[in-house]
């Protein structure tokens, strides 16, 4: 009989134990947390992307983003023969945090400790959409007639598609944890579709190379290539 009541208490047990590890774990998350980002350091880069961005961390360890940005030439690279450039960017991401399950020396109690929890580092994904149009300069050759154009203008759309492993972690610059600093960074790979609008048909773009040595691919040509997202962005919770 004593053996009976023994697995009795063990079977009810099991889940009340469940329950308390769940709740303890939890403790460092008590709402969602939702917040406008902006990436002011962008406009350093040869194509700056300049737009708010949203996210929510909807769970203790899971959150989206969304970015929405204007594209354009930056004043401080050098664009040679591009004389227009303008679209947009998408960003999309999701990130999952890591919780760190230690314990301090000194106990200073239960809303430092969620404060630090809020704070941990993050892995994510990230997919993104940037079409923009241009108009250049540039050569271009007829293989089948054995015709080239040299230093004509053109005009042009391209659609970019890019996809990324990223790692980031925020900081909190106000007492209140309303103003946080966000620095994220990861590679990836992306691949550029290119619709040239002026140029005859049959003709493709032609590369004069350099007397020194190849250069990086022309922003008329298709190509893909690896890409490494790096931003710092100033963040404000709104909850």
């Amino acid at each position: 009989m004593k053996n009976y009541l023994f697995l009795f208490l063990m079977f009810v047990s099991v889940p009340v134990f469940s329950q308390f590890k769940k709740n303890k774990l939890n403790a460092g998350f008590d709402e969602k947390e939702k917040y406008f980002s902006l990436n002011f350091f962008s406009i350093a880069e040869p194509m700056f992307a300049l737009g708010p961005s949203y996210g929510c961390r909807f769970s203790e360890r899971s959150e989206y983003f969304f970015e929405l940005a204007y594209v354009a030439k930056t004043p401080f690279y050098d664009w040679q023969n591009v004389s227009r450039l303008h679209g947009a960017r998408v960003l999309a991401q999701y990130r999952y945090h890591f919780l760190q399950q230690w314990k301090p020396l000194i106990n200073f109690g239960n809303a430092n400790r969620r404060r630090r929890e809020r704070r941990q580092p993050f892995i994510g994904i990230e997919f993104r959409y940037k079409p923009f149009s241009f108009s250049s300069k540039g050569n271009f050759v007829n293989r089948s007639i054995q015709d080239t154009l040299y230093n004509v203008s053109f005009s042009a759309s391209t659609n970019n598609l890019g996809g990324a492993l990223l790692f980031g972690g925020t900081f909190n610059l106000s007492a209140d944890e309303k103003w946080k600093l966000e620095f994220t960074a990861g590679i990836g790979g992306k691949q550029r579709f290119v619709k040239l609008k002026t140029i005859p048909p049959g003709y493709q773009v032609y590369r004069v190379r350099p007397a020194d040595g190849p250069t990086g691919p022309l922003l008329q040509e298709e190509t893909g290539a690896p890409y490494f997202p790096c931003a710092i962005r100033l963040r404000y919770v709104i909850n």
